[in-house]
């Protein structure tokens, strides 16, 4: 039984070759085998493929065949069981069926066809055969796909099917190890080091494409060995898998006539995974660590790609992009031959046609064909007894398209005949969602080009068309991937014919689902359905509603329990006040609760009691209150705790530091700080106790222990240049960069400003420049020992002219290759064994100013044979021609930070040095050099850095930021350096509470919430003013209003406000056409007005004649009547003789800085992922002037706390430390005007920039209110935790 026949020019051989490999673990992830023993999942040792080729037999010969499904059937039974779910039980018949009978139409291990014999009217017979490696999808194997692979020989190509043993073959089977079926993410087991978040089978995908890159590249250089040079001579030792003999005669060249191009002109081909993996192979390696070619290999010379229904998931995001070529070569041309289905795919299809958006117009083309399948690509659908007349086509049409491409010359042959793709509803799915078909017959092909975004406004247009307000449509349009599943949501559900239906607040939780779709992509478009008519028939009323739903479906299928889904989405919740008050008293008599100081934490417990997960928390508090009445009674005004004294304390735990109170913490860091003690477990609390790091000698131990007590002395990283200690709970402030261009005073005035502002105090400073005499004496000493030596491999440099110049480059590079820079191995310099005496001599040199810079350099004789390049010769001390703000102009030379930084924590007893994982390879350096001195050898530890999303920390980076100008400075408030938050007005508190809580921004915003929901006053204010006329009240009319800075803190006072005639309200709080769900202000519609004595009714506006814009609303105090208006806005009057309002000069509202959360993947660089909307500025603002008392108060009190710390310090002694260059720091500095923070009522919290200019705050004695040449500047801190769901 044979599958069709390829029927082209040639017949066809078949021949499997297998090339032993140099082991490699391409990653730690580990497989259970049938006998529950763990393997490596992805050891690379040999590599397979299948060769199809125009074969020397007579065209009239029939072929004996190859079979179809791999040997042992077995292996193929239990992969395909692997990969499909079902039973061996139930897939046993068709595979072995199919295995014994189902045969490749091929001529097995025949010879290769001569390309120069072919006669010229079947060929040109005038060059080699063309070269084709085509890579499998999930499933797939070497033979899977042999209808195109022989179809493609037959024309008159070599096509290599690769047989990927990366476990995403439905079986592979090594030459000299057990069968490797299909890979079930069960079956995977990760390393204990690797994150959470990455032991998933995405992240193993992208293993397994990395594993799947270096078999191609394996192969292709063994083929390119053996037409090069012949069997004999071959560098890689290819075998063929068969018992018989071969003649590999045929597949060498024979002086310039080689059979195979294989040197240019390469042909990537792939289906599905497959494709994923020739757009890897062939995308941009500079950009990702995955696509280096192995070893010394250049990149594949890919002429064209030819890629089948591309799985793109697992690829990196963004990209990928075209490798790097030279401007004068052309990029190699792309055809993407697409299944309808995955062109239906809405998401993926965009992120497809991006991708193409690398390449210019002709040389990346996509094809729909229509009614085609994913699985049309393989031999599935052509297998004899479940072949069908559309499957043939639809694959003959496949190979017709990819032999016109590949035999064209890539420009666009393609598309002559392509039709513009056309998107109809043929009907609607259980799920209400809509059916959706490309227009067309069967075999139809329409052409995609790589479509530009739609234009913000554009977007912006079409979120407006469902209900949404301008901002929340703009809001909703700052995110790229949401958006894009908004507009999806839209189109395919045709929410804005309904818009009049839908109305805003529903429009609102749509705008939720996608965001929450963008983090939630498991979600497919049935389940997205499903939760759409939820909405639509107001079965989810919440945000919170449609976030539980959309995570609900990550674990469900559908069809969904209905009763299951409306109770763990709250659909249809109700409780009477009665059943509320039982759960209230049954906590209470559960709970050793005492009185009213325990209302926070009742109330907060009654909301955690699963049955009110959906229980209005409003009502839950008005409940407890309730009952708090009813046991305890009224309750009375607690009186404010008197502060308590710290006792200092020893505590000799390893790590630990926020534990010991002479760590001069601020009473609200010390709170912080106190909530969980970090330093007692995780990577802090496994740390090894001091004296358990092993040493050389165990003297140095015993001298260590002896001047350390035996307590703990860590040193961890403190950004930018300084090193914090924590030595028996005293931090010390060490510089450990010995760079005299970069150790400057500056640097250490503002960190010891910031860790002060932080709420600590340093107990001593030390500088790497302390040591430069012992480090020197040492460097000696090395050299003595004959573990370094002096190096001039580009001494050239000092020499002038051009000539001389393009030397050095040249010098520069071989010197590079020398330290093993792209290359396998390092060389040795040809300084490296010159005597000991003559190194002394020239490193007395470099010392006295005979050599200038890049002239000399002493070099450490490390391990050139270690793998890690740490080991390979490390530079110690170099020539600088600096002067250093400390040593001034003593040295010419100056110690590396490889050299200085093991050392100095060696002198300064260190037992702890901790650092970021970056410098995991440093380690093995650092403990030789000790080693080699035979000095005391620290341990260091390695941790993983807080790496906060949407933002990026590296001071380079930054910097990069301030001097092309997309930020004004290091404190650009859209920044997250301590000195920008500071500026942002975020407080010290919160950021201390940030490490133990959370990793993503958006968490971080609400820990800064949580933190001033407490702590920040609330002044009424507007953003937009609105002028509004109460009529009813005389020209005259003021009453003054005592209103409470925060309803639930009364220890923040009052403030008094003047109520008037004329008054000033939001814009947004204002329509001229009304809705049901709709309940602010509009004609002939009351609202409260918050604090105010009486709500308004709106009874007429005026408009600006030319652009319709209301420009004032005339109201009625409705003073008469008890009706309680259904909701409140805020308000501020204008009353001149009280100052009011306060107006704000600019408001600035912050953004992200970057599109996306990962902005080091964008492409070419981070800068291409910058938000250009990262801040408004808003003028004309409105406050209400409660704000003058409260700046006032504001600056008196930090000022106060920050000379409080300062006599703290200063009586402790800690300054004794300092000496007279140190850097200091008065209390003044630790005070800026970001210390004045409010809520603002209904907008967000503020903070004053540090740009406003107030002399009200500089003169105590004037009067409150804006002087001549004041400028008032607000910074938005966090927008309200209610902002996303503000509708009404």
């Amino acid at each position: 039984m044979f599958l069709p026949n390829p029927g082209g020019r040639f017949p066809v051989g078949a021949t499997t070759f297998k090339l032993a490999v140099p082991r490699r673990l391409v990653s730690n992830v580990k497989v259970r085998s049938g006998t529950s023993d763990l393997k490596h999942a992805l050891m690379l040792e040999e590599v397979a493929f299948t060769a199809y080729y125009p074969a020397d037999v007579p065209l009239k010969n029939a072929p004996t065949g190859l079979g179809w499904l791999l040997r042992p059937l077995s292996a193929s039974l239990q992969g395909y069981s692997n990969y499909s779910g079902a039973s061996v039980w139930l897939l046993w018949p068709f595979v072995y069926l199919f295995g014994a009978l189902l045969k490749i139409p091929v001529h097995p291990e025949t010879p290769l066809l001569n390309p120069y014999n072919v006669t010229p009217t079947e060929s040109s017979g005038s060059s080699p055969w063309p070269l084709v490696i085509f890579s499998h999808g999930l499933g797939g194997s070497r033979t899977a796909y042999s209808q195109l692979c022989t179809r493609l020989a037959s024309s008159g190509r070599i096509v290599l099917a690769m047989e990927h043993r990366d476990g995403s073959a439905h079986a592979a089977i090594p030459s000299s190890s057990d069968p490797i079926p299909y890979i079930k993410e069960t079956s995977l087991v990760w390393p204990p080091d690797y994150p959470a978040e990455e032991c998933n089978m995405h992240s193993f995908r992208g293993e397994q494409l990395d594993f799947r890159r270096r078999e191609i590249y394996h192969a292709l250089r063994a083929i390119r060995s053996l037409v090069r040079d012949g069997r004999e001579n071959a560098r890689y030792s290819l075998e063929t898998t068969g018992d018989t003999s071969i003649d590999w005669s045929r597949w060498s060249g024979i002086g310039s006539e080689k059979p195979i191009e294989c040197e240019e002109n390469v042909v990537l081909a792939g289906h599905s995974f497959g494709g994923a993996t020739v757009v890897l192979t062939e995308r941009d390696s500079y950009q990702y660590s995955l696509t280096a070619p192995p070893g010394n290999e250049p990149p594949i010379p890919v002429e064209k790609a030819l890629i089948l229904d591309p799985w793109l998931e697992p690829l990196p995001s963004p990209g990928p992009s075209p490798h790097h070529r030279f401007n004068e070569e052309r990029l190699p041309s792309i055809l993407v031959i697409n299944s309808e289905k995955f062109t239906l795919w809405k998401d993926h299809f965009e992120r497809l046609k991006e991708v193409g958006k690398s390449w210019t117009e002709g040389q990346w083309e996509i094809l729909t064909i229509v009614r085609c399948e994913h699985i049309s690509f393989s031999d599935f659908w052509v297998l004899p007894l479940i072949s069908s007349k559309a499957a043939r086509l639809i694959l003959d049409k496949i190979v017709h398209l990819s032999l016109a491409f590949l035999d064209g010359d890539g420009s666009g042959t393609t598309s002559s005949s392509a039709k513009k793709m056309e998107i109809r509803v043929i009907g609607q799915r259980a799920d209400g969602r809509p059916k959706r078909q490309i227009v067309g017959n069967l075999c139809d092909r329409f052409l995609i080009m790589p479509a530009q975004a739609d234009p913000p406004d554009a977007s912006i247009s079409l979120f407006q068309s469902i209900g949404l307000s301008k901002s929340k449509a703009a809001e909703a349009a700052k995110s790229a991937k949401s958006a894009t599943i908004l507009r999806n949501l839209i189109l395919s559900y045709d929410l804005a014919s309904e818009s009049d239906l839908l109305g805003e607040k529903r429009a609102v939780l749509i705008a939720a689902l996608a965001v929450q779709l963008a983090k939630t992509p498991n979600v497919d478009d049935a389940k997205q359905g499903y939760i759409v008519k939820a909405i639509r028939e107001e079965k989810l009323k919440s945000v919170d509603q449609v976030n539980v739903a959309t995570k609900f479906f990550e674990s469900h299928s559908l069809p969904v329990n209905e009763a299951e889904f409306n109770e763990t989405c709250g659909v249809g919740f109700s409780i009477t006040p009665v059943q509320l008050d039982a759960f209230v008293n049954e906590y209470i008599q559960s709970s050793s609760v005492s009185g009213w100081t325990s209302l926070g934490a009742v109330i907060s417990g009654v909301k955690n009691i699963p049955s009110l997960r959906w229980a209005n928390p409003l009502e839950i508090k008005n409940a407890v209150e309730r009952v708090f009445t009813q046991v305890f009674g009224a309750k009375e005004t607690a009186k404010p705790k008197a502060k308590e004294s710290k006792k200092e304390t020893d505590v000799p735990m390893p790590g630990e530091t926020s534990g010991s109170t002479t760590v001069q913490l601020s009473d609200a860091a010390q709170r912080a700080k106190s909530r969980k003690v970090v330093f007692e477990e995780g990577f802090l609390g496994a740390l090894h106790k001091p004296g358990e790091n092993p040493q050389i000698k165990p003297e140095l131990r015993d001298k260590h222990l002896a001047v350390t007590y035996g307590k703990v002395t860590a040193k961890l990283s403190l950004w930018i240049l300084v090193m914090l200690h924590i030595t028996a709970g005293d931090p010390t402030f060490a510089s450990t960069t010995p760079n005299p261009e970069k150790e400057e005073a500056k640097y250490f005035t503002s960190i010891i400003e910031v860790v002060r502002w932080l709420g600590f105090e340093p107990w001593k400073i030390t500088y790497s420049s302390d040591y430069f005499d012992q480090l020197y004496e040492l460097a000696i000493e090395l050299i003595k020992r004959d573990k370094a030596y002096v190096c001039h491999c580009s001494r050239e440099w000092s020499l002038s002219g051009f000539r001389l110049l393009l030397k050095h480059l040249a010098q520069r590079k071989q010197m590079k290759a020398d330290r093993g820079e792209k290359v396998a191995a390092p060389r040795a310099c040809i300084h490296r064994d010159r005597p000991i005496e003559e190194s002394l001599a020239e490193f007395q040199k470099m010392k006295s100013g005979f050599y200038r810079p890049r002239e000399a350099f002493l070099r450490m004789k490390q391990d050139l044979t270690d793998p890690n390049p740490k080991m390979w010769d490390l530079t110690a001390y170099r020539v600088l021609d600096a002067s250093h703000h400390r040593t001034h102009d003593k040295w010419k030379i100056y110690p590396t930070y490889d050299y200085t930084h093991c050392l100095v924590d060696s002198f300064e007893n260190i037992s702890h040095s901790l650092c970021t994982t970056e410098f995991v390879t440093s380690r093995q350096s650092y403990e030789w050099l000790c080693d080699a001195l035979e000095v005391y050898k620290p341990r260091q530890s390695e941790f993983g850095r807080l790496n906060v999303t949407g933002t990026i920390n590296s001071k380079r980076k930054i910097l990069q930021l301030v001097n092309a100008g997309y930020v004004t400075g290091w404190d650009d408030p859209r920044l997250h350096t301590v000195i920008a938050l500071r500026r942002r007005g975020v407080p010290p508190e919160a950021i201390l509470s940030f490490p133990s809580q959370t990793f993503q921004i958006g968490r971080f915003d609400q820990a800064i919430r949580q933190f001033l929901e407490g702590t920040a006053p609330r002044l009424l204010m507007v953003l937009h003013p609105l002028k509004v006329t109460i009529e009813n009240l005389p020209e005259d009319y003021v009453l003054m209003v005592e209103k409470p800075l925060h309803p639930k803190v009364p220890e923040l006072g009052t403030s008094t406000i003047p109520f008037a005639r004329t008054i000033y309200i939001d814009a947004d709080d204002f329509r001229l056409e009304d809705s049901k769900d709709y309940f602010r202000l509009a004609p002939g519609k009351t609202v409260g007005l918050f604090q105010a004595p009486h709500p308004i009714t709106c009874t007429s506006y005026k408009t600006n004649s030319s652009t319709g814009q209301v420009t004032e609303l005339f109201c009625r105090l409705e003073d008469r009547g008890n009706a309680k208006p259904k909701t409140y806005i805020q308000w501020v009057a204008e009353h001149a003789p009280s100052g009011s309002p306060v107006r704000v000069d600019e408001t600035r509202i912050f953004y992200p800085l970057f599109k996306s959360d990962n902005p080091l993947a964008a492409v070419p660089d981070f800068t291409a992922d910058i938000n250009p909307h990262s801040m408004d500025v808003v003028k004309g603002a409105m406050v209400e002037v409660g704000f003058w008392p409260l700046a006032r108060e504001s600056v008196r009190n930090a000022l106060a706390e920050a000379k409080a710390r300062a006599e703290k310090s200063k009586a402790d002694g800690a300054q004794q430390f300092f000496d007279a260059v140190t850097p200091m720091v008065t209390p003044e500095q630790l005070v800026g005007k970001e210390c004045i923070r409010f809520q603002g009522l209904r907008v967000a919290y503020f903070s004053v920039d540090s740009d406003s200019r107030l002399s009200t705050l500089d003169d105590p004695s004037s009067p409150h209110g804006m002087n001549q040449g004041d400028v008032l500047v607000l910074n938005r801190i966090v927008s309200l935790k209610e902002d996303a769901g503000k509708g009404a």
